[in-house]
């Protein structure tokens, strides 16, 4: 049987993995809020909600006797309790070093189980950070302190009222002359001590006892009229050998605002104050009674019920702002729970979405069956439980629907801290931070995102002196936007640098191989020469660029995730990049065809129309594409039976699907409709993922396997010359 202790163990071994990733939330919470306060210094919530994450990591860590953690988070606490009480105000070099601290705690989080991994480095930064804190925790107070006047009025209260005196001398108070006992009684002349209790804990055995050594200690309540500087001055010939904490007396608005915390929950404010005796029911009718007056006056707005009590009524303003303040807690905690969350492995929800499709794919099966049986009844069964699949589908894909924002946010402190080492000024634009993305997807794009976004920090936008001489703001802008658009996401990163200098890259082509001396390709060619492996137009390495690594990479990610990249530079103004991203890895809505014995699916919402093309004239242009005529205008064709050398019977029967791309509108030549379904995406084995045109496979109800087209690069395809007699052959 195990021990408790055992027991604990197991316990922390558990749960901690629960409280890394909270505390990883909190992290980012802090860089996030710190970055906000440096734009709005003054903002109190801001700076309360910093506080109450920095609180939160230092608890939770507590329970797990993580000490790192908890000595090092006390240290910040401490600054930001500070700048909460207006002692130290918020400056940049403060705000940088509380980002830096926040840093060390994600050290000390992600390292948690691992001590090992504390190098000395480490231990030395973070001497160095507790120093910086320490010294500004204890410097001298950095905003206006209230003047002798309002200050003495603060410390003096009205009539006598009881002080917490709490005092513990010194081993060498006696040795030094002073009598602590001699104190007490002198307390006692400027009151009434209405209790004393000493303090034990620190006398040794009897054995042990120095009767040379002061072991006393004492907590006193005195009700006295005396003010704080009374009191303390009886202590000033010790006060080097002494800990001294006084403790003024509440007011009666504190006392009420104490009682007001303490009673349950009433949601109107004015019967949180009756119950607590700060105003009568009859007083709280007449205030009621006049607000409804002077509300219902053309010319006036309706008067604040808070203002109302604490003018008519006397009631103390700190009973007031305690009702609100309970007043907020309880609208927030009976909310509609839509800031309610449960946290639920990763793992666990893909497993169902991998049920979801096998379900998806039984469903078509049974389908086709009901079809074939051709009973009515199965029929309208079996179409009843579709739309019920299509309804878990949709509720179950929207559960790892997650906002691109969470992922642009992190962005601000990396465009921060790389525009101050370029000394560069930089404007960063977060737009459209709410469109949402499969989980997956925004985790796997983070990397290449933050890789472009660095580059145009680096390559795009020029240093102050440079943007003053070409006539541009001394600071540069960068956006980073994201919307929805035809079933898929569009990720922009657009700045207003110098754009790509297409010259430096044809030429740096040119002497890489990477095209023949001399040939001048479109502009969207060159641009994308700078994805191509170990490719740069640096002129010097840096510790962000120059060493022809990454781009590559960038484009490479992001077309595993079933995306294109395109880059639209103005040079000298600026460079766009765009991302389109499908939404979701798993299901789709598609729009099945046939060919000769083979399927194909195409994205639902990629197709436009379908037209007859039997009977229609075919053309053939210049670059050898096949083309019918749509309308009055010539519409491209891609013909799959020629393309992927599909057999058929050659049936002059066919059908044209027209679909939407990238590239514009272009039709597919198919000869079966198979209509609309749900379609479950499966990857494509190494062997085929070098197939243009094909994004992905799907098994069918019947077992058979159809391809997925992935319509914007089969776009490509239709006006690039040189496969057009592939595509129209």
């Amino acid at each position: 049987m195990g021990t408790a202790s055992d027991a604990d163990r197991d316990f922390i071994a558990q749960a901690m993995p629960a409280f890394i990733s909270e505390a990883a939330e909190q992290i980012e919470a802090i860089e996030g809020l710190l970055l906000e306060l440096e734009e709005q210094p003054d903002n109190r919530e801001l700076l309360d909600s910093l506080f109450r994450c920095a609180h939160t990591v230092k608890g939770s860590a507590g329970i797990f006797g993580l000490t790192r953690v908890v000595d090092f988070t006390h240290h910040v606490e401490t600054l930001l309790d500070k700048m909460r009480d207006g002692d130290v105000a918020l400056t940049p070099d403060i705000n940088t070093l509380l980002l830096q601290c926040n840093d060390q705690i994600r050290f000390l989080v992600d390292t948690a189980l691992d001590e090992e991994a504390d190098t000395q480095d480490q231990k030395d930064l973070r001497a160095d950070l507790i120093m910086q804190l320490s010294m500004l925790s204890s410097a001298e107070l950095t905003l206006q302190s209230p003047t002798p006047n309002v200050q003495e009025a603060l410390d003096s209260p009205i009539g006598p009222q009881v002080w917490t005196i709490s005092a513990r001398f010194g081993p060498d108070t006696f040795r030094n002359g002073m009598d602590p006992l001699s104190i007490a009684r002198y307390l006692g002349s400027m009151g009434r001590i209405v209790s004393v209790k000493c303090e034990i804990d620190t006398v040794p055995p009897l054995v042990n006892i120095n009767p040379e050594s002061c072991y006393l200690g004492f907590a006193m309540e005195l009700e006295s009229s005396a003010t704080r500087e009374d009191i303390e001055g009886a202590f000033s010939f010790v006060i080097d050998d002494c800990e001294l904490d006084v403790q003024s007396p509440e007011t009666p608005g504190q006392k009420l605002a104490r009682a007001i915390e303490s009673i349950p929950e009433t949601p109107r404010l004015g019967d949180m104050l009756v119950q607590v005796g700060a105003v009568s029911p009859d007083k709280l009718a007449e205030v009621l009674s006049t607000q409804q007056h002077t509300g219902g006056m053309p010319t006036a707005p309706k008067a604040k019920i808070g203002d109302l009590l604490e003018a008519q009524a006397g009631v103390p303003a700190e009973a007031v702002a305690a009702a609100l303040g309970k007043q907020q807690k309880i609208r927030e905690s009976t909310g509609t729970g839509e800031d309610r969350y449960i946290r639920v492995q990763a793992d666990r929800l893909d497993a169902v979405i991998n049920l979801l499709g096998e379900l998806v794919i039984a469903g078509a099966g049974a389908t086709m069956l009901a079809r074939e049986s051709r009973q009515i009844n199965l029929l309208e069964a079996n179409l009843h439980m579709n739309s019920l699949i299509e309804e878990i589908r949709n509720g179950t894909l929207g559960l790892r629907m997650v906002p691109v924002g969470e992922t642009f946010s992190r962005f601000r402190r990396v465009v921060r801290d790389t525009a101050a080492s370029l000394g560069k000024e930089v404007n960063f634009e977060i737009v459209g931070g709410d469109a949402e993305l499969d989980k997956s997807m925004v985790e796997k794009i983070a990397d290449p995102l933050m890789h472009l976004v660095r580059n145009s920090l680096d390559h795009g936008l020029e240093p102050p002196q440079e943007r003053l001489a070409a006539g541009k703001p001394a600071a540069g802008k960068l956006v980073l936007s994201a919307r929805h658009e035809t079933g898929a996401i569009l990720i922009r990163i657009e700045d207003d640098g110098r754009g790509i200098n297409r010259e430096r890259v044809l030429q740096r082509a040119w002497n890489r191989g990477l095209l023949e001396q001399g040939v001048v390709p479109s502009d969207d060619v060159i641009n994308m020469m700078i994805f191509e492996p170990g490719f740069s137009t640096a002129e010097q390495v840096t510790n962000l660029s120059g060493r022809g690594v990454g781009m590559d990479v960038v484009r490479r990610n992001i077309e595993a995730l079933r995306g294109t990249i395109r880059l639209l530079s103005n040079p000298g103004q600026g460079l766009i990049v765009d991302i389109r991203l499908p939404l979701t890895l798993a299901i789709i809505d598609g729009f099945m065809v046939g060919v000769g014995r083979s399927k194909f699916v195409l994205p639902l919402e990629t197709v436009v129309e379908v037209v007859e093309a039997a009977g229609r004239d075919v053309k053939v242009d210049a670059s050898g594409r096949h083309c019918i005529e749509l309308r009055g205008a010539m519409l491209p064709v891609v013909r799959l039976r020629s393309l992927y050398g599909v057999e058929s019977s050659h049936t002059d029967r066919v059908s044209v699907v027209v679909v939407n791309s990238e590239k514009g509108q272009y039709g597919i030549e198919v000869e079966v409709l198979l209509g609309q379904q749900q379609t479950v995406i499966k990857p494509l084995g190494r062997l085929f993922k070098s197939v243009r045109g094909i994004s992905g496979s799907s098994i069918l109800g019947s077992g058979e396997v159809a391809l997925i087209l992935d319509v914007n690069s089969l776009g490509e395809l239709v006006t690039s010359a040189g496969s057009a007699m592939a595509v129209g052959g």
